[in-house]
This record gives C-alpha cells, structure tokens and sequence, in this order.
C-alpha cells in the first residue's frame, strides 16, 4: 500500500488525498468480504497484485484497488488475480477504459473475472441437472446460463432454472457437481414450493396489508419516496389480482429495494428448510455447501454497520443460525430475528405468504427506532422461548450448553439496527463507488408505490463493449389526466376516423377459409369428385384429393408504439392551410397524442394486440417508462385518461427504451411483432456522451429488436439531421414527416403498409 501510495502522490495532491481518504473504507470491505481465517491472505494478495500493476500504470493500479472489494465479493481470489493481470494485456491507452474495465462496467471485464482454469462447465452437467430438478419437482424444466438471463429484471416463469457457466469454487469436480446440485435443487424448490405464485388470496391479503400499514404510517414514520403516490395493482374485487406476485407486494414498502433484499434472503431461507423436510436424499449435499458458506463468515464485530443486519439475518436464515460470537456480542437482536424466522418461515406448511410476512417484520428494525438496548440480554431468551429452530439444524443440547457459556467479558454492541433506523442512509447496498469519479451523474429516484425497476446493458463505442446494467428503466402507469382531451380528438377527426376505422376493418380476416383439394377433410370438393370420376374413366391416373377443410384465418400481428415525451416536444407548430382541422400553436406532445388517439380507433376495428408507451430520462438511472396502454388492456375510460395525462418531461435516452419496449414485445405470442418508435430526433440525456455515442447506442438496440424477429420501424420530424437519422435509422426502417400536423393523418397509413 505504501508503494502505491508513493505513485499516487506523484499524481498530484487532489489524487494523494483522494486515495488516502478512501483506503480506509476499501480495506475494510475486503476484510468484510472474507472469511476471517482468509482475510490476511486477501488483502495481502490484493495489495502485492496492485503493485504489480502500478509499475505499468498507476492508474490501472488505483482503479484495481478500488474495484477489489466488489471483485472479490464475486469471485474467487484466484479469480481476482487472473481478471486483475489480463487487464493490463487490454489496451490502457485510455483512462476511460481503464475505469471501465476495472469497475467491472463491461461484458468483457465481468466474462474475464470469472473466467477460470479448470472447474465444471454448465454444459457438461446441464442434462444430468434437468433430469435431476425433472426428478425433484415432477416438472419439465429447462437449465439455462445465468449470462443468457434477459437483461430485464424479472420473477422467473417457473420453466426456466438459470445456474452458472461455469462452478470452480472447490478443488474436485465430484464437489463442484455437488454445488451444482444444490444450486439446482434450490431454484427447483422455488417452483414447487410456491415463490413465483401469482393471485392468490395470501398474496393480496399480504399486499393489502402492506398498503395498509404504510398508509397509516407514513405520515408518523415518513417515507423515503419521493413524488405522489398511485396505486398498484388491483386488488381482490379490481383489475390485475391475478398479478399480484411477491415482488408487486415488496414494491408497495417505501424502501422496495431493502424489502426485496431482505425477501430474497429469507425466502431462501425457507426453501432451504423445505427441501431437507421434503428431500432427505440431498440433506448431505445441502450440508456441505452450508459448512463451505459458515467457513466464510466474517467475524461480526469487523463486518461494517451497514452490511451486519444482513449477515446477521444471512446466518440465522441460510446458515443454520447465528454464530457464537454474534450471540454473545449481539444477543437480543440474533434472538429476535431467530425468533421472527423461527415462527415464519422454518415450519413445513411455511409459504411465500409466510416469507412476506417475516420480511415485514424485519423490515420494521430497519426503518424504526427499536426503543431497546442490547446491553442485556433477552430474558425470554435465555429461558429458551424464542431461540433457534428446533428440529434437525438445531443444536444438540452439549453444542447448546456451550453456547450458554460465554466469556466472563463480552462487549455487548448497541442495536446493529441504529445505522438504518436513524436516517443516516436510504440506500440498501453501501456506495461501492468511493472516489465518486461520476459526480455529474443523477443519483437514483425513489421509486414510487406500484412502480418497478430494470437494468440494461447499453452500447459503449469507445469501448467496443457493452457497459453490464448500466441504465435504470423505471416502469410505471401512465399519469392520469382528462378523457377530455381523446373525446376533443374524437370529435375533431370524426371524418378521418370513420374512414380508417372503415378501411381497418377491410383487413381483419375472416373467421374461417375454405381450403380445396385436401386428402381429408369435413366435405367433399364437388369439382373434384367430377374430375376423379373422368379421369378413372379415361386415363386411369386419378388424384384423390377430394375433400375440402375450414381453416381459421387469424391476423396475429402484436404492436407497440413508443412515444418520445422529453422537453422538446413541447415546441409548437404554426397551422398549416392544408390541414384545416389543426389549431394554431399545437404542441408536438399534443400530436403525437392525436396519432396515439387515431391509431387507438384503427387497432380497435382491425383487432390488433397493441401497447402504447412513453419514455423520458434524468440520467442513465432515471429512465421513465410510462405504459399508456398494456398488451392485456382494452381501450377503456382509464386508457383515454392516460392519454390525455401524457406531457412533455425531460430528455430522450432512447437506446434503453427500445430495449426495454423490446423485451416487453417479445413476450408477445404474435407472428408479426412491430415497434414504432415516435420521436422527434435524436437521442439526447446530459449524460449519454456525445452524439455519436447515442446514436450507436440507438443503432445497437435496433439490431438487437431485429435479432428478436422484431420488426422497428422509425418515425420521426426532423429532416435537419436527415446524414445522421440514415446512420442511426438507416438498418432499419424510417420515415420523416416534413409536415408533423399531418402525422395524425398519416400514421394509421404507415401502419397498414407495415402490417399487410
């Protein structure tokens, strides 16, 4: 470290002071981050690794420092050591790169971290793994690679196990297999048992529940939201109750990204607990990960503030309780927590129910001053009441008799609960990103109740690689406004409307076609059966297709239209003479909502399966994504509204829109799927580089669409930029509209062109 730090200094002092003032920090998660017989050896390891590096590139050497903790948070330190020297075999000519790579912000630096010498691949188990979780479950299920995951975060469908690569974390293969296995058996137990249900009457109780006890208490314990309120999904006598699943219940907490960590730990909890009731074959396998996972932990009195709830909670829930130093430093909180997990979720007949219910729990220490001192210990608990669960995890009455012994001086810490619950922080994972080098960037919004978050890679040219989870889309429900404005639109292009509607009707097909000269069939072919009879008279050479069938014609087509909503939109449009109907001053916004309006009447007469979407950015991690209109939606009072309370916002990143339009649309079972993309230019947000860098962004995404047998089609008003539109645009297809006020008029002609 003192070496590096003698380079450092050479810098300049911004960069000494800045590397002085963050070491601290970086040491103490790498010993957070390792077991406490191998912290030592990291941090050893890290430093000698680093100043490698730095007799190449002090630079490379710093940001290696600084990603270490998050690295060997992932990976092995064999790993860490390898990843750590192949960066300097990339080219480092740029510092941008050089962060890139370090920070692990690029596919190529993640697939290099954990590349590995040796190990058991995925593929050469995948089948022995199906047949495996087939066995388990009674289910057909697929084994898939965690690289192949959408990029869109989302609850699993329950026919899908996704495992890694590649398992290296022990010496054998036989081990490695055995890891395998129980990674399987645990994504398995999450289908039978109940993880990913969707509608049933536990979950909505648990969802108006939820609804319930942070209305009553936000205005008392405040909430770490920001903007209004809406509503989330429907409840038991609403719209969407089928829907409501785990994550729309952790989404309604103030702090949805805690509840859902605190929901993942315990829900595996429960699984864990479940598949040694059910499975008693794997219980030694189960055993022998458990003792690897209790061989890492760290001591707790070195873990950070921040981080030890979670390893509290980590240890009671996967690790078969707490250790023996967290009882004694930590008594009444290990207890309460044993006890919350104990009565929730370590019982046979526990459901997912019964895991939302414990995360609701928990989730309360962290947000409320507990009003109790750890100075002395539970008096129930040293009575037994409330301590481990009992059955084949607990202690043996000697290993439980030598618990109860401890030392004559213990320190016994105040509530690990005081870092969250006094408003030092609203974030769930501490800032990882010490030197703070991106202080341009937005920091994260808070979600709103009901809304969902997603991560997507976006396209760095610079780089020539993917930044991994780079952008935040924020999904939500469309802002309510007045029906006023689609019933103006309705009344003033009542002829046009009656006219497409007409026309649209025209391509829906019919129900059924009669198909001829079938060898089977409901009739017989008339002319066939003549044609039979002479041809076996005259020639002998006979066709005995006689028969006729009905098939159903269906027009499967899928379409979603995506509707750029940044600042610029709202300039206005002078009227033209040839479109009398127009009002002078319109809004861009305005007639992008007209189409929207239009196309709506056209798609509800042709009987298309349609979305209709609006986007606009603050940032890369505050990309909004408003759904106007869902895929399962009719065209109701509540769509016309949305509409109608659609406005200009911000700024236009649009690469992660169409990716995120895109994975909606392709889970679409429609032959024919298109994305029209409604934009007045080129992409723009204060932090997506220069010009160049979005439009290939743009570009990339729009292959990526084609790649999902998507169809894009571009619709845009500015000829201005009509060199870089054919560069951005040019792989697929566009259209520019010199005359936007006709765009209303025009659209549902585009979108018959495109669909017939």
């Amino acid at each position: 470290w003192t070496s590096l730090a003698k380079r450092v200094a050479l810098q300049g002092n911004a960069a000494s002071y800045h590397f002085m003032k963050a070491s601290p920090q970086i040491i103490t998660d790498l010993a957070a981050r390792s077991g406490p017989q191998r912290r030592a050896q990291a941090i050893a390891a890290v430093l000698e690794v680093v100043e490698e590096i730095a007799e190449k590139n002090t630079v490379a050497a710093v940001e290696c420092f600084k990603a270490s903790p998050i690295a060997l948070g992932a990976a092995s330190l064999g790993q860490f050591r390898d990843w750590a020297r192949r960066g300097l075999e990339k080219s480092l000519d740029s510092t941008r790169r050089v962060q890139a790579y370090y920070a692990l912000e690029s596919k190529a630096s993640q697939e290099s971290l954990f590349k590995v010498e040796g190990g058991l691949t995925l593929d050469s188990v995948a089948h022995t793994l199906r047949l495996y979780v087939e066995g388990l479950t009674g289910r057909a299920l697929t084994i898939s690679s965690l690289s192949s995951i959408p990029d869109e975060s989302k609850i699993g469908d329950g026919k899908t196990i996704y495992l890694p690569s590649v398992v290296a974390e022990f010496e054998s293969e036989a081990e490695n297999f055995r890891l395998f296995k129980v990674l399987a058996a645990h994504a398995a137990g999450q289908v039978e048992f109940g993880t990913y249900a969707r509608g049933t009457t536990e979950l909505i109780a648990s969802l108006e529940e939820v609804r319930a006890a942070f209305r009553d208490r936000n205005g008392k314990n405040g909430s770490n939201r920001k903007g209004k309120t809406r509503r989330g999904p429907g409840l038991s006598n609403g719209p969407g109750a089928e829907e409501i699943d785990f994550l729309a219940v952790l989404s309604e907490y103030p702090n949805a990204d805690l509840a859902i960590r605190l929901f993942t730990t315990i829900e595996n909890g429960r699984i864990d607990f479940l598949l040694r009731r059910a499975y008693r074959g794997i219980r030694r396998d189960l055993d022998a990960v458990r003792a690897r996972l209790i061989e890492r932990r760290p001591d707790v009195e070195e873990v950070p503030e921040e981080i030890l709830p979670f390893e509290l909670l980590f240890q009671i829930a996967i690790c078969g309780g707490a250790t023996m130093r967290a009882r004694q430093v930590y008594p009444a909180i290990v207890s309460e927590l044993e006890q919350i997990i104990s009565s929730h979720v370590f019982r046979d007949d526990a459901t997912v129910g019964d895991s939302l219910l414990a995360t609701g729990r928990i989730y309360s220490l962290f947000v409320e001053q507990p009003g109790r001192s750890d100075s002395q210990p539970n008096s129930e608990s040293a009575e037994g009441d409330s301590g481990p669960p009992q059955g084949e995890d607990s202690l043996e009455p000697s290993e439980a008799g030598e618990t109860a012994e401890q030392p004559a001086q213990v320190e016994v810490r105040e509530d690990p609960f005081s870092y969250w619950s006094s408003g030092q922080t609203q974030e769930v994972l501490p800032d990882h990103d010490i030197f703070n080098r991106m202080q341009t960037e937005s920091p994260e919004q808070d979600l709103e109740k009901g809304d969902r978050s997603f991560y997507y890679d976006e396209w760095d040219r610079e780089l020539g690689d993917y930044r991994t989870r780079w952008c935040r889309i924020i999904e939500r429900a469309g802002s309510r406004g007045s029906r006023g404005f689609v019933e103006m639109v309705r009344s003033r292009y009542a002829g046009i409307i009656s006219s497409v509607r007409y026309q649209f009707q025209l391509l829906r097909p019919e129900n059924l076609r009669r198909v001829r000269g079938e060898i089977d069939g409901e009739d017989y072919d008339l002319q066939a059966v003549i044609d039979y009879a002479l041809d076996k008279r005259s020639s002998g050479l006979i066709d005995d297709r006689l028969y006729t069938r009905k098939l159903r014609r269906e027009r499967d087509v899928a379409v979603s239209f995506l509707l750029d909503m940044s600042s610029s939109t709202a300039r206005t449009i002078s009227r033209n003479p040839s479109y009398p109907y127009t009002q002078p001053g319109q809004r861009i916004i305005d007639i992008e909502k007209e189409g929207l309006v239009l196309m709506s009447e056209a798609l509800e007469a042709v009987g298309d399966i349609y979305s209709m979407q609006g986007f606009t950015s603050e940032g890369r991690r505050n990309v909004k994504f408003y759904v106007i209109k869902d895929y399962t939606e009719g065209y109701s009072p509540e769509v016309e509204r949305r509409i109608g309370g659609i406005t200009y916002q911000n700024n236009t990143r649009l690469g992660v829109a169409i990716r995120h339009a895109t994975t909606r649309l392709a889970r679409q079972e429609a032959r024919t799927k298109l994305l029209i993309v409604l934009s007045d230019g080129r992409p723009y947000d204060h932090d997506y580089g220069d010009s160049r860098y979005a439009r290939e962004d743009t570009r990339v995404a729009l292959r990526q669409a084609r790649l999902e047998n998507i169809t894009p089609f571009c619709i845009t008003i500015d000829r201005e930029s009509e060199d870089q539109l054919r560069d951005m645009y040019g792989e697929v297809g566009y259209t520019i509209i010199d005359d936007v006020l006709s765009l209303p008029e025009r659209l549902p002609g585009i979108y018959s062109r495109l669909t017939t």
